[in-house]
């Protein structure tokens, strides 16, 4: 069984369409998937989604750096932690791009998120762009008492040990499908067999075979294929890993595997 640990089939890309992509990710043996919310409406889309999927929708709930401005429904945000079938937080984190601004703001936002999934002992899953400082800087002192991912890992070999000693681990998404994509490939090569998770973060990055708004869940498939190339493994053993690094991260029942 795969495991994608990052998706947004609570996107409304992917409105009427659910049962028919579950469907795909089941005969291509994806059992379970993670959706992460990211702001205020994806919330109850992914409570909703989990309801109605139990068996393989988990859930996270946060608010993602691209939306904290003008964000105020912290307390139900709260409340959404509060739910029995929440797996972590997210989806949280920095995004320092030009075209971002309120860098005060989404490092108070993310802060607060932090906190509270270290109070509830959560994972995060991390946003971050062009940030990687700044969230070092962060979480640092959280060492030991707080561990998640950063999805779609992009801080190359300079930050993959740093946030690994953390107690982090790295998600690749579609793009290190890609032949060019060599920074990726080279994070992929080393990162410690322990720490690797997939992801497609559907329907926003593409694989080599297929483009952003096409891509779901089953797709994780073809970037574990990749990373096993990579790292001259048999797919099989990539399955293996990096579904026992999710089941562990998320803390998902020995009998669910």
């Amino acid at each position: 069984m795969f495991v994608d640990c990052h998706s947004h089939l609570n996107d409304p890309a992917f409105d009427g369409k659910v049962p028919a992509v579950l469907e795909r990710s089941r005969v291509a043996d994806v059992g379970k998937i993670v959706v992460s919310a990211y702001d205020y409406p994806s919330l109850a889309r992914t409570a909703a989604l989990a309801s109605a999927f139990p068996e393989v929708i988990l859930p996270t709930y946060g608010i993602h750096p691209w939306f904290v401005e003008g964000f105020h429904d912290y307390e139900d945000l709260w409340s959404f932690l509060q739910r029995k079938e929440c797996i972590a937080v997210g989806e949280i984190g920095l995004d320092f791009s030009p075209e971002f601004v309120h860098r005060d703001l989404q490092v108070e936002s993310f802060t607060r998120q932090v906190d509270w999934a270290k109070d509830h002992r959560l994972p995060v899953i991390i946003h971050c762009r062009k940030a990687y400082d700044e969230l070092y800087r962060i979480l640092l002192p959280y060492e030991g008492r707080i561990g998640g991912l950063i999805h779609s890992f992009s801080g190359g070999e300079n930050w993959l040990s740093r946030f690994v000693d953390l107690g982090f681990y790295v998600s690749f998404s579609g793009s290190v499908t890609r032949p060019n994509a060599r920074k990726y490939h080279r994070v992929a090569r080393i990162a410690p067999l322990d720490c690797i998770l997939l992801e497609t973060d559907c329907p926003s990055i593409a694989t080599e075979s297929t483009v952003a708004s096409e891509v779901e869940p089953r797709h994780v498939i073809e970037i574990a294929a990749k990373i096993a190339e990579i790292r001259n493994m048999q797919v099989g053993d990539m399955e293996r890993h990096t579904t026992e690094n999710a089941l562990t991260l998320f803390k998902v029942p020995q009998e669910d595997k």
